[in-house]
């Protein structure tokens, strides 16, 4: 009866050991975001588009933009004290740096565009930029009135294209 009972505490340790090793850890965000953004619901879901001759298609979540968690933006004060710490790291660890938050988190803020709720998303610390603008739209496809989402960039929120809520639609 012991030997089971060694036998068996033995094992749920080895699993403990290699599942917890295995484990995705959690990280918390990185460079002082603290606030998760919310899109509109209107702009969520999976849209399609066509670029060049392929179609692609571009995610958004509850709180992320193709695959980038967002996050609000920071308070002045706060922006520029860690927009100074990525500045003073060196050139490639400025480069890692910034080429990793590009990647993982992106600054958002709604905005309304016609008198319609929409969103703005920027690299993290971006500095400037204009980003892209998501904008819920009706539009006319094929004869038919369908549910678009209008990307938009440049200072002016000026046109890059429209994307679907199918694949169909976006050929």
């Amino acid at each position: 009866m012991k030997k089971k009972f060694l036998m068996g505490l033995m094992l749920g340790l080895l699993i403990l050991t290699f599942g917890t090793a295995n484990s995705k850890k959690t990280e918390a965000a990185a460079w002082g975001a603290k606030e998760v953004f919310t899109t509109p619901k209107a702009t969520r879901g999976t849209w399609y588009y066509k670029e060049g001759h392929k179609i692609k298609k571009w995610r958004i979540t509850a709180h992320t933009s193709d695959g980038r968690k967002l996050y609000k933006v920071l308070p002045e004060k706060e922006y520029d004290r860690w927009w100074n710490k990525l500045m003073h790291l060196s050139t490639k660890k400025s480069i890692k740096a910034t080429n990793h938050l590009d990647n993982t988190q992106w600054q958002a803020y709604t905005f309304k565009f016609h008198g319609i709720t929409s969103f703005n998303t920027n690299g993290w610390l971006a500095g400037a930029g204009d980003g892209v603008y998501c904008v819920p739209v009706n539009k006319y496809r094929y004869g038919k009135k369908v549910k678009a989402l209008r990307f938009g960039g440049g200072a002016g929120n000026w046109v890059m294209f429209y994307a679907y809520k199918s694949r169909s639609l976006a050929m």
